[in-house]
Parts: structure tokens; sequence; C-alpha cells
């Protein structure tokens, strides 16, 4: 589809005569255009690119020809200096506009009578689809960990859908996990967010994770694993959030505990700085700002 839709692209540069073209996926494509005519080609990469010998020899004949590139995070600004030896000028970490009104309207939104029973007790919420990616194994370990030790009665709950959903729950059910559900995909998951004690990443990568930034604008407190790419560059254990170390379910469940030993004072004060310092980021205006200075 994607090659079949080239001529289609090639057509509309030709009619419409642009300027410039601003690529979010499928950035080889303006590229090759770009041979033939005299636009300027800017590259936004939305993720952190991983790489066979086939799609890093496409990166290195197209991409060479962008006029310049957009990350989301410093790493992978780096890996595009030292495997293709793109100068740095060409490259501008921006964080994406992901904060808005919306989210906090949303947040309001009541919880639906299904679910509301869950939120009787204090809930800890993780949002994301149900792949490797997101390491919900290790999370569902590291909670049953914690449960066993403090012997809190609190709820986890799991927003979103994915190829890994039976096994997930088979394994909640073999291992007779309490107090754990997996709410499936909610169009709405800012309204369970708000008003759950505690947002915990355990993602393996994360470019940069927004739902931790929409997490630190609803003031909901942090745990993340120390995951590379985004999450490394702005989560500060014990300044702003909680980290605990990667592929470590007891050191999660630690976490978990010291979380809830931690009084408000010192809580209010992560929030803030996340918010204060991380958050406005991550705004429309402060995207435009720097997206102008690049054009």
């Amino acid at each position: 589809i994607t090659f079949a839709l080239i001529p289609i692209l090639f057509y509309w540069v030709k009619k419409k005569k642009p300027d410039i073209i601003i690529s979010n996926l499928v950035g080889y494509i303006p590229n090759l255009i770009k041979i033939f005519t005299n636009i300027t080609v800017i590259n936004s990469i939305q993720g952190f690119p991983r790489f066979n010998f086939f799609r890093k020899f496409i990166w290195k004949i197209f991409y060479a020809n962008s006029d310049h590139f957009i990350t989301m995070s410093n790493l992978t600004k780096e890996m595009l200096i030292e495997n293709f030896n793109f100068s740095r000028e060409r490259i501008t970490k921006i964080d994406n506009p992901i904060i808005s009104r919306k989210i906090l309207n949303h947040s309001k939104d009541l919880i639906e009578n299904q679910y509301k029973l869950l939120f009787e007790k204090d809930v800890f919420c993780s949002i994301g689809r149900l792949t490797r990616q997101k390491n919900y194994f290790e999370l569902i370990d590291g909670f049953n960990i914690f449960l066993k030790k403090t012997n809190k009665d609190i709820n986890l709950l799991i927003i979103g859908d994915g190829e890994l959903k039976n096994e997930l729950l088979e394994y909640i059910d073999k291992n007779n996990i309490p107090n754990c559900y997996l709410l499936g995909f909610q169009s709405n998951p800012f309204k369970y967010l708000k008003k759950s004690k505690l947002f915990i990443s355990t993602s393996l990568w994360e470019e940069p994770g927004h739902t931790l930034i929409e997490a630190g604008f609803l003031n909901v407190p942090i745990i993340s694993s120390s995951c590379p790419n985004g999450p490394r560059e702005f989560i500060k254990d014990n300044l702003n959030s909680f980290k605990y170390n990667l592929g470590n379910s007891l050191n999660l469940a630690e976490k978990l505990e010291k979380f809830c030993k931690t009084d408000e004072k010192d809580l209010f004060k992560m929030k803030v700085n996340f918010k204060k310092k991380i958050v406005k980021q991550f705004t429309k205006y402060r995207f435009s700002k720097r997206f102008k200075e690049i054009v």
C-alpha cells in the first residue's frame, strides 16, 4: 500500500507545490520525492527506531536526504548521530504537544457503575496496550509481592487491550493474584487515572511515555521502571517520582511499599516538581515555539 501511494503523493506535491513536507511516519517517501522536487522535508521520528538490515539500508539511502529531524528524546537524537552520521545541527529534540485542557475535562467524567466498586478501595493504575513492551507480567508479580508483604487491600487496574490479554488473565488466575483487574480498552482512561492513588509504568522502553506525562498533569504520583529513552531523561527518583530497577519485581514491590509510607507533604512536593518542571514542556505552546524556530 505504501509503495502504491507514492505516485499519489507525488501528484499532490506537483499540484499544491508545498514549501515543506513534515512527515511523522514512513519518512522515506517524502525523501524519495524530494529527489525530483525542491521541497524541504522535516522528518519527525515518532518513537525509538529499531533496525534490521533492510530498514537500516533504507534509512541510509533515503533518510539522509532529510533537511531536518525532530526526535522525542535525546537518546534517539544521539542514536541518529552515531549510527548514520547525521550532523547534530540537523536534529532537534522537541517534546510532543500532548497536554491539553481536554485531558482535565475528561478526567472529571463519572466512573461507570460496573467499576465504581473498584474505587471503594485505593487504586493503583497502569495504562497501555497489552504487549511485551509494557511488561505487565512484571507489574503483576511486583504487585502480588507487595500485597503479600504488606497485607494491603488495594486494587490494581490495567487499562488497555492487546495480544497478551488472554495470557495475562491466565497468569492472574493460575497464580491466584487478588485485586488485579484488566479493564480492557477505555475511550476515556483519564477518569480512572485521576481517581487513582498511583500510576505505574513497567515498560521495557518508552519514547517518551505519554501516560507518564498525563499522570503528572493530573497530579497522580508515579512509579516508573528504569527503562531507557524518555523516562530516563525526566524521571528522578524521590524528586518528582519513584523509580524501580527494570527486571526486578521485588524492587518494584519495595517501591510500592515506600510510596505507601511516604507522607502527603513529600508526595505533594514530588507532584509539584513533576508538573512544574516536566509537564510544561509538553504543551502546544512550547511545541509550536520550538517548531517555528526550525522552520
